[in-house]
Order: structure tokens, then C-alpha cells, then sequence
């Protein structure tokens, strides 16, 4: 079994009020762990660390934080830089890796599991960003192509990860709210990116 199916049915562990049976089907986990169990925070029920709500919520986070940050880099247009051939090119290299990189990246979440995928996908947003800043002050034009190319190698293996969670954690009946729900989460990076554009926009 792999580690996305062992990470699968461990995360996907049916929580309060679903059916015994459901429950019956992971006789090898300790449900007695704080993992499996609910916090109750005066009228609010914050749901097991191991449940689908919860996991859905942190891989909305991680997105939001990442390509969301990713998104409101490229709202501000080039970085917020004035110059747009560092960022022009840095994208080029990114989807140019992506697309190799995405090809394969199933098998790479497969191997080295979702939580590891998630974080090694992560990393190349953060470099991304750091490039930014870098050329700001540097006019480092290689470190950009570079974050750009690291970036795509990042990113197709994040969203495979991303994909598995959203596929296989919900039931049936809970994929399409749970779907929506990280797309909110997702967009707002966006969101913030257009907000300081047009809140700093020069006036005429």
C-alpha cells in the first residue's frame, strides 16, 4: 500500500455521527488518539485534527499562502517591479517545467507521500517570492529564471497533492461544498494582490 493510500485512509477516518460500519473498516488505528478526537470551544465543535473538515482547511491554507501568494505577485503585474522581462521570463521557465513536471508528479506524490509533496511544493512558491524582493534590489535576472524553473517543478507536484486530498478525503456527497470551499480559501490571494494594486493605483 502506498503512502498516499495509508495517508488516504487515515485523514479520511469517518468522524462523529457517520455509520459504525464506516468505523469498523480501520480496526488498525487508535481511535483514542487526539488525532480522532473533537474540541468543543463553548457552542463551536472543532472537528478532529484527522478529519476531512480539518485537512481541507489546511490544504486551503497552504494554497492560499502559496500559488494565492503566487497570484497576487502576478496582480501586481511583474512583482510590483518595473521592469516585466524578469517576471515575463521567469513564467516562461515555470509553465515550461510545469508542464513536463505535472506529467509525472502523480507519481511522485505517490512515493514520497502527500504531506512531504505538500511541503516540497511549497518551497518553490517561497523561493519564488524571495526572487522578487531579491531583484528589487539586485537586478538578479538569473535568480528569477531560476525560482521561475524550481517553481514549476514545485507546483505541478503541489497540486497532484492538492488533487488527491480534495478526491479522496471528502464523501461523496461532501466533494462538491468541499470543493468550493478551497477555491474561496484559494482566490483570496488574488483577492489581496487586486486590492493593493488598485488601493495604491497613482491618481491622474
Amino acid at each position: 500500500m502506498s503512502d498516499v493510500e495509508k495517508s488516504t485512509q487515515a485523514t479520511a477516518l469517518p468522524t462523529e455521527g457517520s455509520h459504525a460500519e464506516d468505523i469498523a473498516n480501520h480496526p488498525d488505528l487508535d481511535l483514542s488518539s487526539w488525532k480522532y478526537k473533537s474540541t468543543k470551544l463553548g457552542p463551536l465543535t472543532i472537528p478532529p485534527y484527522a478529519s476531512p473538515e480539518t485537512q481541507l482547511l489546511l490544504v486551503s491554507l497552504v494554497c492560499f499562502l502559496c500559488p494565492g501568494m503566487f497570484n497576487a505577485l502576478s496582480g501586481l503585474g511583474a512583482g510590483g517591479g518595473t521592469d516585466p522581462r524578469a517576471a515575463d521570463d521567469a513564467n516562461i521557465a515555470l509553465y515550461s517545467t510545469f508542464a513536463v513536471i505535472g506529467f509525472f508528479a502523480g507519481t511522485f506524490a505517490n512515493k514520497l507521500g502527500i504531506k512531504i509533496s505538500l511541503s516540497f511544493g511549497g518551497l518553490g512558491y517561497c523561493v519564488y517570492c524571495i526572487a522578487f524582493l531579491v531583484y528589487k534590489h539586485t537586478h538578479n535576472y538569473g535568480f528569477n529564471v531560476f525560482a521561475g524553473f524550481l517553481l514549476g517543478c514545485c507546483a505541478g507536484i503541489l497540486w497532484c497533492a492538492q488533487g488527491a486530498i480534495m478526491m479522496s478525503y471528502p464523501q461523496e456527497h461532501q466533494k462538491g461544498r468541499f470543493i468550493s470551499f478551497f477555491w474561496i480559501v484559494f482566490n483570496l490571494g488574488g483577492v489581496i494582490g487586486s486590492l493593493v494594486s488598485l488601493l495604491h493605483r497613482k491618481q491622474p
